[in-house]
């Protein structure tokens, strides 16, 4: 079995944050997992959302909230790390959605 759809974001960019969703595959015997996180969420990509931002008040908050909160370098380099670590289950990176 897969999940296909894991968000990352409510945690430290750390292989001990990874380990966790790995334990909860194992205890939910999932084969494999695919990690991955929304664009919005780095600060490299805050001014794609210039647009959004100017639809409603509303929006703008929320987006300001939430967005921009990690380094993108951050994130490839937890990623490099998954990569090289031995997990019981096989970890996937799907970047950005």
């Amino acid at each position: 079995m897969i999940d296909g759809h894991i968000h990352i974001e409510r945690g430290d960019y750390t292989l001990d944050w990874i380990n966790q969703f790995v334990s909860k595959a194992v205890e939910r015997e999932i084969d494999e997992i695919r990690l991955l996180e929304h664009c919005y969420r780095f600060e490299e990509f805050v001014p794609m959302y210039d647009s959004v931002c100017a639809y409603s008040e509303y929006v703008n908050e929320w987006f300001h909230r939430n967005a921009g909160v990690h380094k993108l370098a951050d994130y490839l380099e937890l990623m490099e790390r998954v990569r090289n670590e031995r997990f019981p289950v096989e970890c996937e990176n799907h970047y950005l959605v």
